[in-house]
């Protein structure tokens, strides 16, 4: 009698075995990552280390939803933190109730765990499109290992749980299957709520793959349906679509008293997407190399990466082969409904339509005046991210085309042929799978900066509390701390980032010390906030209105990354300190309050040194005969028109521009020497501009230019940033030319002076003095929405 095993026992089998080939490639390449996770940093730099600050500070001094670790006074929303929430909860309470919690090795645990998960539903789906258990079991390994989340795990660690989007569509098709659908959709609503929690990415991800995949259902399946089959189906699709979202979104409301300030319109919808080369062509070093200096193709973009390996690429132009003699003979029919198990016949227009829309498609045929109706989905920058739905999709079409193309081969008695055919494929699509992970697994195992930690071994003294007791100073002393070179980034408009050993150095100290950081690194920052601590590097004449929050008169503690280079104005703010340590890594300083502000000193200078400045009409002057530009533009008429409702930074008016250039000034320099050119942008517009500038000489032939970036600016004021150009002259008679540029832009207040002349001047409503350039005003007042 036969021994045959039953079907269940068959994909139990095969189950096990897969998960048990998992765990062995990946012990073979991640090694002693697995077995010691929390030795290792999958990145101990940028995001992939404020990621596991941020969650360590969590877990040791927060609780709820508000963060405290940066962006000191303020805190932040744990959302914006990119500290996997959910998670970070669990660990806390259980910090709280005494129980040793190693963070790093949980997050990375939970990381390389999320690749095993995501083996049972793609194995479960591809054995729905009625292929062998051997074939299904070999395929599931290689999309495993090929999936394009795998990249995340150096950075984006909330974002590598490659197992999101194949649980998600395991249940979109058991909800397909069943007769009842409540049940199937409540469980995808659970999944939706769950991995949201851990990064709002999912949201958007799984609802983009519901509504396509039931979009399709429709479409191919309904027919002409009357209005009560319609409700019937779209009912609890809207559903699952709304409550998972909705119970997010209001909970966010409730909780983020800065919702109101955050940015609405982030960058990057356009920039990070996908296209046919990060998706059909190779993507990663060396074989994208190799491949670029044979066909010449572009580079890939990184966040629209999606690649489906050689053998898919050579599957997709068989399939356009044959598409193409379908719309030959008018196969309309076959076109709608392909010839396909259902699992594939749904996935595959499901997935064309999400990659045509993770390419910025339609958007970017001249309709991207569509982009404000796209609601919430406009704060989620990179749609590259959504071509990962079409990898699952496609790859397990790919796998299915290629079986048929084999059984094809085999029942036309080319049995040998097209077995060499599929062994061919699988063999190349397993080389690029095991190479793709390896990769990743290598710059794990041997990092770029090998000596970092983030935690303290037990029983070790914490480095930073041992510098600080060396020079007798205590935590206590110091309110949050500084970090140089400084960073801000997330809210937008300012992005200064000047050192990865800085960021590590502040994150360290934070840890080992208790005390925050007055600094961002956070997603969707508050422009207020940002405003505020950026101020901290502006020029002393501005009165910084970062101090009206801080609760109390302590110093901040500087922790100066001793080998970064710095910055002019890193470095004043540094001399205006006290260096009390240093050593080959770092130097330590206390930065009293009262040294971040110069403004009434430079006013009483001037009372002072009136009588001896040069006077000139409209300006005073340290020099003699100085070659010196001033616009107020107090009359200045709109050029175009656009809604803004900026009040002038000084004086009766600013100039608006509702799209390209505009010259500030166009003028031979008398003098050889250094000049400084400014002018202040308004930063609460959607776009922001920038200053341009160029010498030429007598002959036309152009010399020196350069652009300065309203982002980079770290003078503020207010809503007003001070754009500063550095211009030298190597001979007189050069021609200077000066411009603004960009779409809908306020600008206000523009000086061309030599840098060894000090300008003084009123406003033209002469109730402002102004230092070259730099309004001696108060600080604007807290606005009632901070």
């Amino acid at each position: 009698m036969s021994a045959r095993l039953s079907p269940r026992a068959v994909a139990l089998l095969t189950h096990g075995v897969v998960l048990l080939v998992l765990v062995l490639v990946l012990a073979g390449l991640f090694g002693p990552v697995l077995w010691h996770p929390g030795r290792y940093l999958f990145s101990s730099a940028e995001d992939g280390l404020k990621n596991y600050y941020t969650s360590l500070w969590y877990v040791r001094h927060d609780a709820g939803l508000w963060f405290t670790g940066m962006s000191y006074p303020f805190g932040e929303h744990v959302v914006f933190t990119d500290n996997q929430p959910l998670l970070s909860f669990v660990l806390a309470a259980l910090q709280r109730r005494g129980v040793a919690v190693n963070t790093v090795a949980v997050f990375n645990s939970c990381m390389l765990g999320a690749q095993l998960l995501s083996a049972p539903p793609l194995l479960a789906l591809l054995r729905r499109c009625r292929l062998p258990a051997w074939y299904a079991g070999t395929v599931t390994v290689l999309i495993v290992l090929l999936a394009p989340q795998m990249e995340r795990l150096l950075g984006h660690y909330a974002l590598s749980y490659s197992c999101v989007i194949p649980i998600l569509w395991y249940v979109v098709v058991r909800a397909t299957e069943a007769r009842r659908r409540w049940g199937w959709y409540g469980t995808y609503a659970a999944v939706t709520l769950f991995f949201g929690c851990l990064h709002p990415y999912y949201f958007p991800v799984s609802a983009l793959l519901l509504l396509a995949h039931s979009a399709v259902e429709w479409w191919q399946t309904s027919g002409k349906a009357l209005w009560p089959q319609r409700i019937t189906y779209w009912l609890p699709v809207l559903l699952t679509l709304a409550v998972p979202v909705v119970l997010f979104q209001v909970t966010l409301a409730l909780t983020d008293p800065y919702a109101a300030g955050r940015p609405s319109n982030p960058y990057g919808f356009f920039a990070y997407s996908s296209s046919i080369w990060s998706v059909f062509f190779p993507v990663e070093q060396p074989v994208l190399g190799w491949w670029q200096s044979i066909f010449h193709t572009p580079d890939p973009s990184w966040e629209g990466q999606a690649y489906v390996g050689l053998a898919g690429t050579v599957v997709v132009i068989g399939t356009l082969v044959r598409v193409g003699w379908h719309l030959r003979r008018r196969h309309w029919q076959r076109l709608r409904r392909p010839a396909l198990p259902p699992v594939l016949r749904i996935s595959l227009w499901a997935g064309f339509l999400i990659l045509l829309f993770a390419m910025g498609w339609p958007f970017r045929w001249g309709l991207e005046g569509l982009l404000p109706f796209l609601g919430p989905l406009r704060q989620f920058r990179s749609i590259g991210r959504f071509a990962w739905i079409f990898y699952y999709f496609y790859s397990a079409y790919g796998a299915y085309a290629l079986y048929q193309a084999f059984r094809w081969l085999r029942q036309h008695h080319h049995a040998l042929p097209g077995a060499i055919m599929l062994t061919t494929a699988l063999l190349l699509w397993a080389a690029e799978s095991v190479f793709s992970t390896g990769h990743k697994a290598f710059q794990i195992r041997h990092p770029h900066y090998p000596t970092r930690v983030l935690t303290t071994a037990p029983g070790q003294q914490p480095v930073y509390q041992r510098r600080l007791a060396i020079a007798g100073r205590r935590v206590a002393d110091f309110q949050a701390i500084l970090p140089i070179p400084y960073y801000a980034l997330g809210s937008e408009v300012f992005a200064t980032f000047n050192s990865d050993k800085s960021s590590y150095e502040s994150m360290r100290a934070s840890l080992e010390t208790g005390l925050p950081i007055a600094a961002t690194m956070l997603s969707r920052t508050p422009l207020h906030e940002a405003q505020a601590l950026i101020q901290v590097l502006s020029n002393p004449a501005i009165d910084k209105t970062l101090l009206t929050y801080l609760p109390d008169q302590r110093p901040l503690l500087l922790v100066v990354s001793a080998t970064a280079p710095r910055d002019s104005a890193e470095a004043s703010l540094l001399a205006r300190a006290q260096v009390f340590y240093r050593d080959s890594a770092v130097w330590l300083a206390a930065l009293p309050l009262n040294r971040l502000e110069a403004r009434a000193p430079l006013v009483a200078e001037f009372r002072q040194r009136q009588a001896a400045l040069r006077a000139y009409p409209g300006y005073w002057s340290s020099a003699d005969s100085p070659q010196v530009v001033h616009r107020s533009f107090d009359t200045a008429k709109p050029v175009g028109k656009f809604s803004v409702t900026a009040a002038p930074l000084l004086g009766m008016g600013a100039q608006v521009v509702r799209k390209g250039l505009f010259l500030l000034a166009d003028q031979p320099l008398t003098q050889a020497g250094s000049y400084e050119a400014s002018v202040w942008a308004y930063v609460r517009t959607d776009d922001l501009p920038s200053l341009h500038w160029r010498l030429t000489d007598a002959q036309g032939v152009a010399g020196d230019s350069s652009v300065v970036e309203t982002k980079f600016g770290i003078d503020v004021l207010g809503d007003w940033v001070r754009l500063t150009a550095h211009i030298h002259s190597r001979r007189p008679g050069q021609q200077l030319r000066i411009w603004m540029k960009g779409r809908k832009y306020v600008f206000d207040e523009f000086e061309l002076r030599p840098e060894s002349a000090a300008i003084w001047r009123y406003d033209s409503l002469h109730t402002t003095l102004i230092h070259n350039n730099y309004p001696l005003m108060p600080a604007p007042r807290r606005s009632s929405h901070h």
